[in-house]
Order: structure tokens, then sequence, then C-alpha cells
């Protein structure tokens, strides 16, 4: 199935695993309770996904990781409501198989301890076990937390700056010539 319509369902985290005859692939849950299987790594998948949005992710792994003064296990924020933060989900076999999923915080209900290993609960009552200690989950989350906020932040401040850079400025005479215009216009249709 096309990524696209994916994102529509709502991603809540994409997993490695490891498929017969496939290798190293990826799952994504969606909220809407489907798994789909993706023939990509992890790493890969993300790529895909950060294309989609329009996301420089070296340039933004860069950025928020100087802000939050981390230099690796950087929560990805695709837009100010998806922010994946990183788990660690199972033990790679081989040199270059990934170890770590993303989790969307949008959609984790709680994360808890049971019998020694961390659980993440997501919103329609699916869990994913983790091997993170629980306090090492709840920092990502965080982390998360804190880049959802610089991003709203920023996206107001961006949309006020453009508000009163444009009608903070006195009006030019070519202004005023198409408000003339304007006004006998809706004067003549109202005749």
């Amino acid at each position: 199935m096309e990524l696209e319509k994916i994102i529509s369902k709502g991603i809540m985290a994409i997993l490695p695993v490891y498929l017969p005859m496939k290798g190293n692939c990826s799952y994504i849950l969606t909220y809407e309770g489907e798994t789909y299987e993706i023939e990509k790594t992890v790493k890969t998948t993300l790529i895909k996904l950060s294309k989609i949005y329009l996301l420089d992710l070296k340039a933004a792994r860069e950025y928020y990781g100087n802000i939050l003064n981390v230099k690796n296990l950087i929560p990805i924020p695709l837009d100010k409501e998806n922010i994946f933060i990183p788990i660690k989900v199972r033990r790679p076999i081989c040199r270059n198989d990934g170890s770590r999923g993303y989790v969307n915080i949008k959609y984790i209900d709680r994360v808890y301890e049971k019998e020694e290993k961390t659980i993440i609960k997501l919103r329609n009552e699916k869990n994913i076990v983790c091997l993170n200690t629980l306090d090492t989950v709840n920092k990502h989350i965080k982390n998360g937390h804190i880049i959802r906020k610089l991003i709203g932040s920023y996206i107001v401040k961006e949309d006020v700056d453009y508000f009163t850079g444009e009608y903070n400025m006195p009006a030019t005479k070519g202004d005023i010539a198409l408000l003339i215009n304007e006004i006998l216009r809706i004067r003549e249709s109202i005749k």
C-alpha cells in the first residue's frame, strides 16, 4: 500500500521486524488498528516519510539535537502533530539490522513496567514491548514534547510576523488607487 494512504490512517509506530524470506523489514501500526508490512528497513521508511512531509531529516536531527543537547536518538518531528520517538524493540541479528523503532507520541496512552519489561500502551489498546528502561522511554517522550512546543511556538511566531509585517506598513499610492477603483466598481454595481 502507498505510504500516503497509510499516513491518512494515523501512523502510531514504525517497528523493525524480521519477515521470513524477506529479511529486515518494517511494521507500521495505524490508529485504525491495521498493521502494514513494509519491505524496507525502518531507516528507509523514515526517509520516505520525511520526503512526503518535506522534511530534511539530517538537518532536523542536527537542529533539534543541538537544542536538546543530544547527539543520538533524537525525536523526529514530521510535523507539529506527528513526532516520533526512538525506542529499542529488538536485539539485531546482523550488523546492519536496526534495533530501534519509532513511536508517535500523539498516540501514547501510558508507559509502565511489567515483569521487568517496559510496555508502551497506545491509544487503541495495542501494546509495544520495548527493551529500554522506563526512565529512558520517559526521557524520549519528554524530548518529543519539548520539540512539539518548539514547533508550535515557531509556527505561531511565524504567522504573527507575517501578519504584522504585511499589515503594519503605510498604504502606498498604488494601494489607495486600487481601493478607489474597487469602491467605484462597488458603487456602480449598487446603482
